[in-house]
């Protein structure tokens, strides 16, 4: 624990986010994650002091931690997200590229079958890295807290909020358990970065606030996962046969990380599930229209055994509406909004609300001020996992996002014939640029128009 953590401040005054740039003592962040580390990045530039906050017993290893169940599969930054890290933390990413981790152009080292058939081999101007989730946090947490004001406590079961005396809508620290001693920790700022589950709507309850309304559209997704030795032959940083609704359930990829390494992800959507074990991942892999996994399987020693991650469905808490939205929290990450894993939104997305901290934390805004920032951040990105995943949901939706489905539908259906459509693709898909790029009158007439040539057919 930070020195001083336990000290009480005085309380901020109802109207206040919390104290003016003057008095800006101390911040606490719950959840040293991706987005906590970030936000504490952030946090050190205008708070004395940052106390990052964790249930998990967290080393300087770059290990798999309950935390996170979702860190066994893959993941890789969108290259807006790559921008922002970079920005917070001026040159991590060649420190990456030194450590082994794979970069490239996007539309040069990774390639997707389609339901209409495999994107083009362009390139796109994207740059991407490609590493596994634990090996990033190492290298962020490292640079993180070797900042001076900031600091870890790790193995803090947190069990709720404090609110603030004499103010009806305010938080002023938290409380739980470090090993079996009670610890309260009180703050100008807590910023809830606590991941995936369903912490923060059940420290509101207690702490006396209403829930907040949430939006959610369900794949049915379950991501299985194991680490093997050894990059592809033939070159690629990534290949992968995607699923698609309602025909295509099963999918997977190969993904090159750090140290000459690579992750194996198969993909069960609509309540499909690949087994665990050595047989039955191998025969799902042997069931993709792409043999080229099955084949890297073989010809490759597994360094783990597969792990399974249930995914339960983009969920987003809609705080920036949040009519008793209490000063002195805020919420970002996994704690505000969930993303299927598949469309690689969520750190980008976690990045961008990170970076919005600053302008925030200048304009001496409430914290429902940011909320509503983090929430233009997460719109865009929403729209376009959700309509895609719209199918697999069962139910009938809002017109916005059947038309969104409809048209995503059709521009992926002439990707394969067209590369500069999926340049346009790929730069909207890593916010580079609006997705207003895709209603362009060149693009409105590829979609509309029936697509020239027959898909080409697609045999192992």
């Amino acid at each position: 624990m930070s020195p001083g953590a336990g000290e009480s401040p005085q309380s901020p005054p109802a109207s206040s986010p919390f104290p003016s740039r003057s008095r800006r003592d101390h911040a606490v962040v719950v959840g040293a994650g991706f987005a906590g580390l970030l936000a504490a990045r952030v946090l050190a530039d205008h708070f004395d002091r940052v106390t990052l906050l964790d249930r998990d017993t967290i080393t300087d290893e770059a290990s798999f931690r309950r935390g996170t169940p979702q860190s066994h599969h893959a993941h890789y930054l969108l290259e807006q997200g790559a921008l922002v890290l970079e920005a917070l933390l001026p040159g991590l990413s060649g420190d990456l590229a030194e450590a082994g981790v794979p970069v490239h152009d996007f539309g040069e080292a990774m390639r997707f079958l389609l339901p209409s058939g495999w994107t083009p081999l362009t390139p796109t101007g994207i740059g991407v890295q490609s590493f596994s989730r634990p090996f990033l946090e190492q290298q962020i947490r490292r640079r993180v807290l070797a900042l001076s004001n900031v600091t870890l406590t790790s193995g803090f079961q947190m069990e709720g909020l404090t609110r603030a005396v004499g103010a009806p809508a305010a938080v002023c620290g938290v409380y739980g358990h470090l090993g079996d001693v009670q610890r309260e920790v009180n703050a100008d700022l807590v910023v809830a970065a606590a991941g995936r589950g369903p912490q923060l709507t059940k420290w509101l309850a207690a702490a006396g606030f209403p829930p907040p309304k949430e939006r959610s559209v369900n794949a049915q997704a379950a991501y299985t996962t194991r680490l093997c030795e050894g990059h592809p032959e033939d070159g690629w940083t990534a290949r992968a046969v995607l699923a698609y609704a309602p025909n295509r359930r099963r999918a997977g990829g190969v993904l090159a990380v750090e140290h000459g390494r690579c992750l194996v992800t198969l993909l069960g959507a609509d309540g499909e599930k690949c087994p665990v074990d050595d047989a039955g991942f191998q025969a799902f892999a042997e069931s993709l229209p792409d043999e080229f996994i099955a084949t890297y399987l073989r010809t490759h020693r597994p360094l783990t055994p597969a792990h399974r991650f249930v995914d339960h469905g983009n969920r987003w808490r809609l705080l920036h509406r949040h009519r008793t939205w209490p000063s002195g929290l805020i919420a970002i990450g996994d704690a505000l909004c969930l993303f299927n894993p598949i469309y690689g939104q969520g750190l980008t997305v976690a990045a961008l609300q990170a970076q919005a901290l600053a302008p925030w934390l200048e304009r001496d805004e409430s914290t429902r001020r940011f909320q509503r920032r983090a929430a233009q951040v997460i719109r865009i990105p929403w729209l376009m996992a959700t309509s895609s995943d719209l199918a697999w949901a069962h139910k009938r939706t809002q017109l916005l996002p059947r038309a969104a489905h409809w048209y995503l539908g059709r521009l992926i259906n002439r990707i394969p014939d067209d590369p500069d459509l999926y340049r346009r693709f790929v730069q909207v898909q890593h916010m580079r640029c609006s997705p207003t790029a895709l209603l362009a009158p060149t693009v409105l007439a590829k979609a509309l128009w029936p697509r020239p040539v027959p898909p080409a057919e697609v045999t192992k």
